[in-house]
């Protein structure tokens, strides 16, 4: 059990460190986009459904809150020759013009990357302590798939992987989401009214 935990906790912390040491992540804010907007997609799109089955309101409705941007719509001309790939693809770059169009709000590229790593920091470390209770009760119901003539710690490893991919996915999101609805706002000082 405690060699699953190990290993977690080792890919978080060389995460964490990487931000604490001040690193740029615009690449991997990046990834995070791109990845997130592939997800997302395939979340309600299957690649066996044909374009006309597509469920464009469900797609908005999990696109918009994270990437804030003009709803998805198809012509009827365009649901003829579109595939998956290319409203992967189109969602994809929307989602990189917002980030691009947020790096262009600020005076210096270095104070979004320090936006970036404050953010990136609070998200890890809230998901994370999130997955540490979680994998804590899997371990404490794990022992009943021995009734079910399965190895627990075999069980522990496969439940414990999923349970860490859906909180990088879930870390993904909320830092997309966190980053490109920041908005800056100009400091307001106040004035000396009256001298006492």
């Amino acid at each position: 059990y405690d060699r699953v935990n190990n290993e977690q906790r080792e890919i978080i912390y060389a995460e964490r460190r990487r931000v604490l040491d001040g690193e740029s992540m615009r690449d991997v804010i990046y990834k995070m986009i791109n990845e997130t907007a592939e997800r997302l997609v395939s979340t309600c799109i299957s690649d066996e459904q044909s374009p006309e089955e597509w469920d464009m309101n469900e797609l908005n409705q999990l696109v918009l809150p994270v990437f804030p941007m003009a709803p998805i719509t198809l012509t009827a001309e365009q649901m003829k020759h579109i595939k998956k790939d290319n409203l992967v693809q189109q969602v994809k770059e929307a989602a990189v013009k917002l980030y691009e169009a947020k790096e262009a709000e600020f005076p210096e590229p270095e104070h979004l990357r320090e936006v970036e790593r404050v953010i990136l920091l609070k998200v890890i470390d809230r998901k994370w302590m999130d997955h540490i209770d979680d994998m804590d009760q899997l371990r404490q119901g794990i022992g009943l798939q021995a009734y079910g003539q399965r190895d627990p710690v075999t069980e522990y490893k496969f439940m414990g992987f999923d349970m860490f991919d859906a909180m990088t996915e879930a870390i993904y999101e909320d830092t997309v989401k966190a980053l490109l609805h920041v908005r800056i706002e100009q400091n307001v000082e106040r004035e000396q009214v009256a001298k006492v």
